[in-house]
Order: structure tokens, then C-alpha cells, then sequence
């Protein structure tokens, strides 16, 4: 099994992410045979659709900038013959597209082929001679060849399924092996501009150059000497090189595709970056890529709060050979850093028990954790609550009990209230008295607030501020919830109380999102990057179009500021 770390740890050289893979010992079903269709695909929108995103683009653009791009996508429409949907014959309601298709006898400069929609073609012949000023000589087979000044190879072009193919290179467009163009400009209206990578159709000779190349480097990785290097370690780096070979030929066999995606949504109200990895279906890169979403986030659920202003989680892991090869390299790293005596013999004597009962949770080879800032409440304080997954928790907190009362000075460990409250399903609250350190700044956020902290099996949980406690009682009685890889979440309209570093930028940011988020504030307000898992492996950045409108609202001001 994969894990979230080194799960599908090919896409760090590819796509630099980590996922998981299945826990499955069952025979993987042999992936399809390599589709012969095109491998590299670019769909841009219809220009009526870009001409409707650039509408909704210009209501989030304010001011003079605003004006100034509604008067590009004006000009634009002006040149559309609206009786024929068309400019200069080339349809304006149809995307407009690009494709490569390798072939098996592999070339530096496969031939591209641009497709654009076409609804006259007697008008686009016109205008390229009349306008463009080109010589147009129509060859066999209904193909027309030009020349284009400062391009140093002649065009190729021919009129199919009302569209213009149009190439470097004749053969390309050969009449029995034209794809339809449903087949190549395939997606969803918002698709701004996307480009698909499909891995499947990839010649496999390629597929093994590609290979051969990434396994030769890797294993120049594994001779690299590193200094003071230990056994273990050394041994866990070439087991982990090992891992990141297998992922890359699993990422080649078993892949379908790669999308890269600018998506502008008016009717979601929100324009995103989407990067989505799909696996052939049967195959184990397929497997891999749906346990991400089965696996669950301790921190995740343990933080989950529909009154966030701010909220990250992390959930990512080993596989299962590292994990096993895992422990005896942290062993061994402990026992070299205790012979090398940096540490005082004094200060390692103190720790040691502390230091022993963390050691399965680092030896477990996962990392689960979280922070989420909740409010802000009616005096416009936060409370920040923090999360990290352990393994056998409540000897982690009774180290620290022992370690505060033996080892700390009696000042310090007077700060500490142990057992100070039972909450339900056992665990106690522990209460460390910092209300009186935290300065003016903090003391605008948080409020006056001691820090609580509260620990079962397999979490910790700390918070600090007005609601602490209360988000440490729910983060107690939490279960396990799917937040994929990395979720990190901000509602821009619940964080305006603390932006600015005056009360003049403060008014001005309280201003601008008032204007645009209205008095009760907005749940259309958000910014979020997120790696998920499921169907497909996606990485998304996207905003809500209230919250791109507020930062430049925000940035407006700032420029009158100036």
C-alpha cells in the first residue's frame, strides 16, 4: 500500500503531490491497450462563451481597470457579425482547439494540428487572401497549403465537420484519420482554457524511453554519497528510490490522463486552477488514487467547524514497505544523536520519557495534522484550535504530567493545571495559564485566554480563546473525516477584523467588505487549495468571485492610499 506521502510518489517528479495508494493484494486488471487517438489536446472556449467569462471578469475588476478591460472584450464583440454568428466566416459559438498525436516511430516535432470552428468557409478564404494578404493554393484532396511570413515552414489546412484543421503537416489531416472534434474539444462550458495530457495514448516506446531515463537518474541518486550517512538510512533511501521507480512505471502503465484546467464559473460565482490525474480504470494507479479519499483525517474531523475563518489540514504517510522499514532508522538516528553528545546527558535524562512515549507516533510514519482559526465572536476575537494525530496518546500525556512536575522549575509548573475539567468519553482538560503573557497584539485576536489542551489515544488537541474550551469538547467527541491530502480554506469576510496594521486600513478593508459582502458577510467568500483523491486525483486552487472582487476592492484603496 501507497501511502499519502510516497503514495503515488511518481507525481513528484511529475506532478509533484503525494496521494495513496490501496491496501489491495488482489490482482490488478490489465490496463487497455494504448488508444491510438491524439495524446495531447487544448480546448479554448467558444469566443461567445470567452466573451460571456469577460463579462462576469469585468464584475470583479473595479475602478478604471475595470473600465479599461470591458473596453478590450467590447472591441472584440464589435468585429462579430451577429445576423451570422461569425468573424470573417469563423464561427463564434464552437471552441476552438489544438492536438498532437504521436505516432508509434517517434519524432522531435510531431505535427500539430489547430482546429477552428468554421460556419463559412468561402469567408475564411476571403479574408486570409484579402485581409491577411496570403497566397492560398488548394492542393489534392481539398487541402490548402499558404505561406505565412516570418513562420519557416508552409501551412496546411482543409474544411471538415465545420471546422478548419489546420497543421505543419499535410498527412496530419489526411481525410481518414481526422478525429472528430467532439472527441478532442470534449468538456464543461466553464472550461476557460484546458489542456489534456492523455498518458494512455502515448506511443510505448516513449513510455519506456521516459522510464529508462528516470530509473538511470535515480539510481545515480542512490550512488550519491551523504556525509556521516547511517547504515539505515541509507538502506531506507534506496528502498525509498526503489518506491519512486515503481510509482513512475505504475504512473505510465496505469495512467489515463492529465488535465490542467482554468475554469471561470459564473453561475458557481468562482474561478479556479485544476490540475486532475485519472487512472485507467482496473488498474492499480486507478486503486491508488480512489483510497486517497478512503482514507480519513483523525485532525480533520477533530477541527471541522462551519464558523472558520481559516482552517489547513495535512494528512500524509509512508507506504507500507517504508513504514515497516521505518522504526530501526528512527532508532537508529536517536541512539546517534545520544553518542554524539550534543545533547547535555542532563537535559537527554529528562526528556527520555517523554522522547520514549512519542516514539510510535514518529515510527507510525504518518503525519495527520491541523489548525483552524474559528469567529470571529460579537467582540471580534478568535479562537485558534491545533491538532496532531498520535499513537498511544494517553501515554504521551502522562509523560508530560510526570516530565512538567518532576523535571520543570516550580514557577513554570505552577503555569499548569492538570485534570482541571473532565469532558465526555473520559479525557481531562489541562489548562496552561498564559492569559496574562499574551501582549496587545495577541490580546486583539484572542482575547484574554488561557491555552487547553486535551488528549485521547490518538489525538492531541490544544486551543486558545473565547470558545477554547467548547472547540476542544467537540474536537474530543470528533470522528475521523475525508479532507484528502492538503485542505487549507480562508473566508476573507470573517478575517476583516484583523487586517490592517492601522485603524485607517482596518476601516478601509471593513469598508470594502461591507460593499461587497454585505452587512451579514457572505458564504461566497472564500479561497481554497486543496489535493483530493476519489475518482481521479485533483489539485485545485480556487476563489469565490466575491472574494477576488474584495481583494481588489482592498487593493483599489490602497492605491489611493499611495
Amino acid at each position: 500500500m501507497f501511502s499519502r506521502l510516497f503514495r503515488l510518489s511518481a507525481l513528484a517528479l511529475v506532478l509533484a503531490v503525494p496521494a495513496a495508494r490501496a491496501d489491495d493484494k488482489k490482482a490488478d486488471a490489465p490496463t487497455k491497450k494504448a488508444d491510438s487517438g491524439p495524446a495531447l489536446l487544448v480546448r479554448v472556449q467558444a469566443i461567445n462563451d470567452l466573451l460571456k467569462t469577460a463579462e462576469y471578469i469585468r464584475t470583479l475588476i473595479p475602478g478604471e481597470a475595470g473600465d479599461q478591460f470591458e473596453l478590450g472584450y467590447k472591441a472584440l464583440e464589435a468585429f462579430i457579425d451577429k445576423d451570422k454568428g461569425s468573424i470573417e466566416g469563423v464561427d463564434v459559438k464552437n471552441p476552438i482547439g489544438l492536438y498532437v498525436a504521436f505516432g508509434e516511430e517517434l519524432s522531435p516535432t510531431p505535427p500539430v494540428v489547430v482546429l477552428v470552428p468554421v460556419v463559412d468557409q468561402d469567408a475564411v478564404l476571403t479574408a486570409l487572401k484579402e485581409r491577411a494578404k496570403l497566397t492560398i493554393e488548394k492542393e489534392k484532396d481539398d487541402v490548402y497549403k499558404t505561406e505565412v511570413p516570418n513562420v519557416p515552414f508552409p501551412l496546411y489546412f482543409r474544411f471538415a465537420n465545420k471546422y478548419a484543421y489546420v497543421t505543419n503537416d499535410a498527412q496530419s489531416i489526411h481525410p481518414k484519420t481526422l478525429p472528430k472534434p467532439e472527441t478532442v474539444l470534449g468538456g464543461r462550458p466553464e472550461h476557460l482554457v484546458s489542456v489534456t495530457f492523455r498518458i494512455d495514448r502515448l506511443p510505448e516506446a516513449m513510455k519506456r524511453m521516459a522510464l529508462a531515463a528516470v530509473e538511470s537518474q535515480l539510481a545515480k541518486g542512490k550512488e550519491q554519497p551523504i556525509p556521516d550517512e547511517l547504515k539505515g538510512a541509507k538502506e531506507f533511501r534506496d528502498k525509498a528510490v526503489d518506491e519512486l521507480a515503481a510509482n513512475i512505471k505504475e504512473l505510465l502503465d496505469g495512467g489515463e490522463q492529465v488535465a490542467l484546467r482554468l475554469n471561470v464559473d459564473p453561475k458557481a460565482e468562482e474561478v479556479a486552477f485544476e490540475l486532475e490525474l485519472t487512472g485507467q480504470k482496473g488498474s492499480k494507479l486507478a486503486k491508488d488514487i480512489m483510497s486517497i479519499r478512503e482514507h480519513k483525517s483523525v485532525v480533520g474531523g477533530a477541527l471541522a467547524s462551519k464558523d472558520a475563518a481559516l482552517n489547513i489540514n495535512l494528512s500524509v504517510g509512508l507506504p507500507a514497505n517504508l513504514k515497516q522499514s521505518f522504526p530501526p532508522v528512527v532508532d537508529e538516528l536517536l541512539k546517534a544523536v545520544q553518542k554524539q553528545g550534543k545533547i547535555p546527558g542532563e537535559i537527554q535524562t529528562k526528556a527520555e520519557p517523554l522522547v520514549h512515549a512519542l516514539l510510535p507516533t514518529v515510527k507510525a510514519g504518518e503525519l495527520d495534522l491541523g489548525m483552524a482559526m474559528i469567529g470571529p465572536d460579537k467582540d471580534e476575537h478568535y479562537t485558534v484550535v491545533g491538532g496532531l494525530k498520535l499513537v498511544d496518546g494517553r501515554k504521551v500525556e502522562a509523560a508530560i504530567k510526570d516530565t512538567v512536575k518532576k523535571e520543570l522549575p516550580p514557577e513554570f509548573a505552577a503555569l499548569v493545571q492538570f485534570d482541571a475539567e473532565k469532558l465526555a468519553g473520559g479525557a481531562s482538560l489541562h489548562v496552561v495559564k498564559i492569559a496574562d503573557q499574551i501582549d496587545e497584539k495577541g490580546q486583539k485576536v484572542l482575547g484574554k485566554s488561557d491555552l487547553y489542551l486535551a488528549f485521547r489515544d490518538d489525538l492531541l488537541v490544544l486551543a486558545v480563546g473565547p470558545n477554547a474550551k467548547d472547540a476542544i469538547q467537540r474536537a474530543i467527541a470528533s470522528q475521523p473525516a475525508d479532507v484528502g491530502v492538503l485542505n487549507f480554506q480562508v473566508s476573507l469576510s470573517r478575517i476583516v477584523p484583523i487586517m490592517g496594521d492601522n485603524a485607517q486600513e482596518l476601516a478601509a478593508a471593513k469598508a470594502a467588505a461591507e460593499k461587497v459582502f454585505g452587512k451579514g458577510g457572505s458564504q461566497a467568500d472564500t479561497i481554497r487549495f486543496s489535493i483530493e483523491g476519489g475518482e481521479s486525483l485533483k489539485i485545485k486552487a480556487a476563489a469565490k468571485g466575491k472574494a477576488i472582487r474584495f481583494l481588489a476592492e482592498v487593493g483599489a484603496n490602497e492605491k489611493k492610499d499611495q
